[in-house]
């Protein structure tokens, strides 16, 4: 009889430890599965989030490329199809806008980028900008340009910025002669492409 009860509670025993290893490995799968996941997520996020910054970059790259594009002359942006997409590229030793989208390969991730520049008007008597552009109210010193950038996989960026003609050029005097009424009138060439005519 004691030897039926103690083969019995040796059974009890072995059962029970392997239902206890049963839930040490049930639990270990559990957390093994969690912090799987979480590297995942932790990976993908880390992707995500440097694919991101790559896109903020190309858009700021973009946005610079136009500035210089504007200052070097308003008319080659001020002039364009306000339509079409338009992207810089370096053409002998500048930037110039081209149109269409670009594509651009970085690491693993194929992005597209643009800009669409557009007319601003100012409302006639505060002279700030409206939120919708007005052909009677038009601005030709003023140009909004917006730059997007787009992959797959991730929210597209899009930032904008008002571009305004500044630059004045100036006139280049290369000869005086005398006016009519006694006074003096320079002659030279004359190039109003920046802003306003100034005399020296």
């Amino acid at each position: 009889m004691k030897n039926k009860k103690e083969k019995q509670i040796k059974n009890i025993n072995k059962g029970a430890l392997l239902f206890e290893l049963l839930i040490v490995i049930s639990l270990l799968a559990v957390i093994l599965s969690i912090g799987a996941n979480a590297v995942f997520l932790s990976i993908k996020s880390n992707k995500v989030s440097g694919e991101r910054d790559v896109a903020s970059a190309l858009a700021s790259e973009s946005l610079e490329a136009v500035r210089s594009v504007a200052e070097e002359d308003w008319q080659n942006i001020y002039s364009l199809n306000k339509s079409n997409h338009y992207f810089p590229t370096a053409s002998n030793g500048k930037w110039v806008l081209m149109t269409g989208d670009e594509t651009v390969n970085i690491n693993t991730a194929i992005y597209k980028r643009y800009v669409v520049i557009s007319n601003v008007s100012r409302d006639s008597l505060t002279r700030d900008i409206q939120n919708n552009y007005l052909n009677v109210n038009d601005d030709p010193s003023t140009q909004k340009v917006t730059v997007r950038v787009e992959w797959t996989g991730g929210n597209p960026i899009e930032i904008s910025e008002y571009f305004f003609r500044w630059k004045n050029k100036t006139e280049v005097q290369t000869d005086w002669s005398g006016g009519g009424n006694g006074g003096i009138n320079p002659v030279g060439t004359i190039d109003t492409a920046g802003g306003q005519i100034k005399l020296k």
